[in-house]
């Protein structure tokens, strides 16, 4: 490996950081019609950027760079192992909810569905999106592909909701109206984005006046900006 190797696999990785950010905005946006084949390309986007990151020697770069610039690249690399590891879970979850959704309403009508929703297409929703949850489709992976396989029996079923149905909760006498997904929430709203956009500026703004920010840094573009880390990000909502 190599200085420029690594200048290299960490521009790799920022550029497929940012499509991969802008690409989930938009799945997410048009939840109501999701693209299956976006969907698909980022998450094979998040295993490239996986694979340049793992390829980034921070020991190599502090050989040419100061420990500013140093800290801004490590902190905008945590910036993508969290973003795309979120970004994946969300993704992989709408996939399967996607896949159960269709087929869950003939095994929840031979099973008492009034314990978790006043209407039957609720219950879909919610003992769908409970076992494809972010937290809790690795799981229950397998128990979906065969619902969506139609293999799994009706008794099998039976003890599934049996044991499932009291961790969901029963119904509210007005439930309220969801988002198809659970996850995220209002990230990507309008306002939010807005406001995500106005903290990048910022920290790019802050960036800049860092020592070690010259015009002829060698080989290394000028990074133009400072990523906010995804913890606090998250904070937005």
């Amino acid at each position: 490996m190599s200085v420029a190797s690594s200048e290299h696999n960490y521009k790799s990785a920022k550029s497929l950081y940012q499509d991969i950010s802008d690409d989930f905005y938009e799945i997410e946006k048009n939840s109501d019609n999701d693209d299956d084949y976006l969907i698909d390309q980022t998450l094979e986007d998040i295993k490239r950027l996986n694979r340049h990151i793992n390829r980034i020697h921070i020991e190599e770069l502090e050989e040419e760079y100061d420990d500013n610039v140093i800290q801004t690249l490590e902190n905008n690399i945590d910036t993508f192992k969290e973003a795309s590891y979120f970004i994946e879970r969300a993704l992989m979850s709408m996939k399967l909810f996607d896949k159960i959704h269709p087929v869950l309403d003939q095994y929840l009508k031979n099973v008492e569905w009034k314990l978790i929703s006043d209407t039957l297409d609720g219950a879909v929703k919610k003992f769908g999106r409970f076992l494809t949850s972010e937290d809790n489709y690795q799981d229950y992976k397998t128990i979906v592909g065969n619902i969506v396989k139609g293999t799994m029996s009706k008794k099998a079923f039976q003890n599934l909701f049996n044991t499932i149905s009291s961790r969901i909760g029963k119904p509210k006498s007005k439930e309220k109206k969801d988002q198809k997904y659970p996850q995220p929430p209002e990230m990507w709203s309008k306002k939010k984005r807005e406001e995500w956009e106005k903290m990048k500026k910022e920290r790019r703004e802050e960036a800049k006046k860092l020592p070690g920010w010259e015009e002829d840094k060698p080989r290394f573009d000028k990074l133009g900006e400072s990523f906010i880390p995804f913890k606090k990000y998250l904070k937005i909502k």
